[in-house]
């Protein structure tokens, strides 16, 4: 049987059905199949019928058979095909003798007569008045046709009662051959009727059509008088023009002359100024000979100055041995009290020394001198005074270079100390300590590699007239006196721990912004142990730790970039020497967390081969951040430079590839972002949740995606949030952003609470074609409240526009930023953007793109639509047509900068210019211009004359121009010195231009060219001059 969308077949001749594919015809809103079609399956094909009734082919509104031919589809319903061999006597060549028949051949006449021929090849004529006829056969067989009003209404067949049944046969068929000669002739009369309605209209609309005619020859007269009119309007205005161009001519002569005569002046200056330097250099070698002259004599006086300050200092030398020879005979007297201080001071250094160095946040050695020291009386009693605390630098030989010729011995730190408050409380708390360092910079000592060298081996100054030793005693004496410290006191303090130290810092006096460890730096010298040493020493060994570093780097087959090294390392312990270098290279200040994470990281490479990839600036001598790549995953530790690691990345490609060793390892450095570079796939997502859950200390996530999985990808990171958020282990997520070639995601969390902003950014790619996916119509019908950026290309179509629309009509539009390139928009799309603007109260910046509006009247229509819609909104404006006519100057008529008060930026591009459109512009920059938003940006690419460039250039409102793109090659150095000498009006005003495209203009790179260019530059210092080199 037939279906919804097929026709079932069959020719008598056989019982086989055939079903023949529907078709649905637009023209009559059927559904057909095509005679074609039947022909196929059914050769020699005559006709169809359906049941006792033959199947027509369908019409059209003047009964014309559709072209190609069809017919009706009728559903359920098996027709049957007529073919030759089924002997149906559908054409009359083939009929038998004694029944009747009648061909159609497709054409609609109208027939007068009716000409009925049977066996005995009688002739029956059907006049149209006639109202009934009998007609009989041979066999006495009779038909009678019944005729109303002209139209035959039925046919009877009747038969004798000495018919045999064979003849009753025959009879039959001749009463439904009779049939279908009725219904076709049903058909030819109408089609008469209908004729005569068609001729009557006919006559009609040529009455109509005559009437027009004689319009449309009236209307003709009045146009070629107006063409005359016009012509002669057309005419006048060009003589006009061709004067004002003569006119033009006359003064680009006289302005080119004028030129000519200021280059020259300006060469005759550049002469004199040469001149002029000539005759200072020789000025200067003069004052260079007068001064050496100077030099000399003053070297001479200097000389004699310091011969004299010299036997000073000689005469001071022989009065300070006198006065030390002096104090030597006293203490002389007092040699065996003085042997056992300096035993008993030796017992206490070394108990000191043998301790090993704290991890403390302050340098461990420090010592107290006094501020001002008075004067001693002949019994070495002293008076009142304060003190300021030093640091020592803790240099050995464990901070010497291989090629150091430097001495590696406990100094001073070059630093003017600190002052202390609550000096009492402090020298009550820290005496004892103080005790011995003092002793131990008087009488020198030495363990393990620390050399202290005694006090005459202590050279650094420390910015103090009075000589050190003599400090050192009154500190030494004021200390003892203080504590009440006994000789022989084995019980004294002797080091200090962490916690003691770091209270050191409580005691200190430190300005805003300067640190508290004296000018020096803490450096690991073994796991644990850390020593304070000067920047001089620590430079040193930092360039040798530097050279070790680089060594280990090219041994291990390092890769060296313009700013990154990648090393592979595949053993522990290369990595363990690695990971040594870098610590003593960055100077990190918290060493166990770095250690923490080196270990772990030196165990899995002593497993799995691996590559480090190490980023730097200026060969490793200052490291910004390391990455660690182990294959499955990466990880960057970022920050190292601050003395902290606080950004650890971890990067991973394909989310299946880490193992749960891998897993482990990550959660236990607690990253703080996570960047997904493949898209997950969906027999990932337990794999994500997972990690998601593991990672709590995450704060950003990136995921890179494709349109397929973008939905499912937001919603799956949200749900799993919202479910942590209910039990005890809280997430720190606070950033998600999904990424993808036109589509960028950003959603923010409340901290605690489910409560998310989502920001996006839909940036669709120009191709043509472009091919449309349909995860995208998901994603906008979905989340298109949420774009606060839309760049829509040439390739946007009215498809997107609609999408929007209506995707934003319950939601509203949070669209911040909208660039808008309507080519390929119909009127739909545009009305469709045209309601997501003005949903958008939040819309700062509106960009239209208006191109190629030479190609058609369409594209001006369209470009005249948008503005007179958008004026009010418009902030940005891009023009471009090979040939400005004729689109430029309607533009210019209908908007003038009145009507455009928010536009902050204009390009216009062509390929010729106009009057119009320059006084348009002109409009627009000028300073008159600028009661409201003034003009930002502006950028022309225009073939203007020097006329038109002066006039353009003498206007610019350069007070608030920021970008000024001038792309012609007729921008010549004529106009640039218009320009200069524009900008150099200002005086000394400061201008905000921070761009000056010249790009494609005609500017030769010549010494006038680079004089003006080396003015601009000092006019305007903060803009970037592209397009010349100068």
């Amino acid at each position: 049987m037939s279906g919804p969308f097929s026709q079932a077949f069959r020719s008598k001749a056989s019982s086989k059905i055939i079903s023949i594919p529907a078709r649905h015809d637009p023209k009559s809103g059927k559904n057909v199949v095509r005679w074609k079609d039947i022909l196929q399956y059914f050769e020699n094909a005559k006709g169809v019928m359906n049941g006792e009734l033959a199947v027509l082919f369908l019409t059209d509104d003047d009964l014309e058979d559709l072209i190609p031919l069809r017919i009706a589809q009728y559903p359920d319903t098996i027709l049957e095909v007529v073919v030759p061999d089924d002997n149906e006597g559908m054409d009359d060549s083939q009929g038998d003798s004694n029944s009747f028949g009648f061909h159609h051949n497709g054409s609609h006449v109208a027939v007068e007569r009716l000409q009925v021929t049977g066996s005995n090849h009688e002739v029956v004529s059907v006049a149209r008045d006639v109202a009934s006829l009998r007609i009989s056969d041979a066999d006495n067989n009779q038909a009678l046709v019944v005729r109303s009003q002209g139209h035959p209404t039925a046919i009877a067949m009747t038969r004798p009662s000495n018919t045999s049944p064979n003849q009753y046969q025959q009879g039959a068929t001749l009463q439904e051959q009779l049939h279908q000669l009725q219904q076709q002739v049903e058909g030819i009369l109408r089609k008469m009727q209908q004729t005569d309605q068609q001729i009557q209209q006919t006559q009609q609309q040529m009455q109509q059509t005559g009437q027009q005619i004689q319009q449309t020859q009236q209307q003709m007269q009045q146009t070629d008088q107006q063409i005359q009119q016009t012509q002669q309007q057309m005419q006048d205005r060009i003589d006009k023009i061709i004067q004002a161009l003569h006119m033009m001519d006359q003064r680009h002569n006289e302005e080119t002359q004028r030129a000519t005569q200021l280059s020259h002046l300006h060469r005759q200056r550049i002469e004199e100024v040469e001149q002029r330097i000539e005759k200072l250099d020789q000025e200067v070698q003069d004052s260079r000979r007068q001064t050496q002259d100077i030099q000399g004599q003053a070297q001479h006086q200097m000389d004699e100055v310091l011969r004299k300050v010299q036997e000073m200092n000689q005469q001071a030398l022989n009065t300070r041995l006198q006065q030390n020879h002096l104090s030597f005979e006293r203490r002389s007297r007092g040699a065996p009290q003085a042997f056992d201080q300096f035993a008993h001071a030796q017992h206490r250094i070394q108990a000191f020394l043998a301790n090993p160095p704290v991890n403390s946040l302050v340098p461990r050695f420090f010592i107290l001198l006094p501020t001002s020291i008075a004067a001693l009386d002949g019994q070495g009693e002293s008076c009142t005074f304060q003190y300021r605390l030093h640091f020592l630098c803790e240099c050995s030989t464990h901070t010497m270079a291989t090629d150091s010729n430097q001495p590696h011995e406990v100094h001073l730190a070059n630093h003017t100390g600190y002052d202390l408050n609550n000096q009492d409380e402090f020298i009550a708390k820290y005496g004892s300590y103080l005790l011995t360092m003092m002793y131990m910079i008087k009488y020198g000592a030495k363990a393990r590699e620390l050399v202290v060298p005694p006090l005459l081996g202590l050279k650094h100054s420390v910015g103090k007239d009075e000589n050190i030793d003599q400090g050192v005693d009154v500190t030494i004496a004021h200390l003892r006196e203080a504590i009440g410290c006994v000789d022989g006191d084995t019980t004294a303090h002797q080091s200090l721990d962490a916690t003691e130290l770091n209270t050191l810092m409580s005691y200190l006096k430190i300005n805003i912004g300067e640190g508290f460890s004296g000018g020096l730096s803490r450096m690991e010298i073994q796991k644990g142990h850390y020593s304070w040493i000067c920047i001089r020493h620590l430079r040193e060994c930092h360039e040798s730790i530097l050279q070790q570093l680089k060594h280990h780097i090219n041994i291990s087959g390092g890769v060296w970039y313009s700013n990154e090294v990648k090393v592979k390392v595949t053993s522990g312990e290369a990595t363990q020497q690695l990971y040594d270098d870098l610590i003593k290279l960055t100077r990190i200040q918290n060493v166990e967390n770095w250690r923490s994470i080196t270990e772990i990281a030196m165990k899995r490479s002593s497993h799995h081969s691996g590559s480090s990839s190490t980023n730097v600036l200026s060969n490793l001598d200052d490291i910004q951040w390391l990455t660690l790549d182990f294959g499955r995953f990466a990880m960057s530790i970022k920050d190292i430079f601050r003395g902290e690691i606080n950004d650890i990345v971890i990067s991973i490609r394909d989310l299946s590839a880490p193992t749960l060793d891998d897993l482990e390892f990550i959660q236990q450095c607690r990253p703080v972002a996570l960047s997904i570079l493949e898209t997950p796939p969906k027999k990932d997502d337990d794999r994500l949740v997972n990690i998601l859950q593991r990672f709590l200390s995450i704060t950003s996530l990136r995921i890179d995606c494709d349109m397929k999985r973008y939905i499912a990808v937001i919603h799956l990171v949200r749900s799993t949030r919202e479910k942590m958020l209910q039990g005890e282990d809280k997430p720190a997520l606070r950033l998600f952003e999904v990424v993808h070639p036109e589509v960028r995601v950003k959603a923010s969390f409340e901290e605690g609470s489910p409560a998310i902003e989502i920001d996006t950014r839909i940036e669709f790619e120009d191709r043509q074609p472009y091919n449309v996916d349909p995860a995208m119509y998901d994603f906008i019908c979905q989340y298109a409240w949420s774009v606060k950026t839309l760049i829509a290309p040439e390739s946007f179509s009215d498809l997107f526009a609609k999408l929007l629309d209506e995707s934003m009509r319950g939601r509203g539009s949070k669209i911040v930023h909208l660039e808008i390139t309507p080519t390929s928009l119909t009127t739909p799309g545009l009305n469709a953007m045209t309601r997501v603007i003005n949903r958008s109260q939040g819309l700062a910046y509106l960009r239209l793109n208006l191109e190629n509006l030479d190609q058609g009247q369409q594209l001006v229509k369209k470009a005249l639509g948008l503005l007179g819609e958008h004026k009010g909104q418009l902030t940005s404006l891009r023009l471009t047509g090979s040939q400005v006519e004729p689109w430029l100057t309607r533009i210019a008529k209908t908007f003038p900068r009145d009507v455009l008060p928010k536009l902050e930026e204009l390009f216009v591009e062509s390929k010729s210019s106009n009057l119009a459109g320059l006084q348009w512009i002109t409009s627009i920059v000028s300073v008159q211009a600028q009661r409201r938003t003034p003009l930002k940006t502006l950028g022309m690419n225009m073939p203007y004359s020097a006329y038109s460039w002066e006039a353009l250039i003498k206007v610019i409102d350069l007070l608030a121009l920021e970008e000024l793109h001038f792309c012609t090659n007729s921008f010549t150095p004529v106009q640039l010195k218009v320009f200069v000498d524009r900008i150099e009006s200002y005086g000394a005003l400061l201008l905000p231009l921070q761009l000056l495209n010249l790009s494609g203009a005609a500017l030769d790179n010549n010494p006038d060219t680079r004089a003006l260019i080396l003015r601009l530059r000092m006019k305007i210092p903060r803009a970037t001059i592209t397009g010349i080199e100068a």
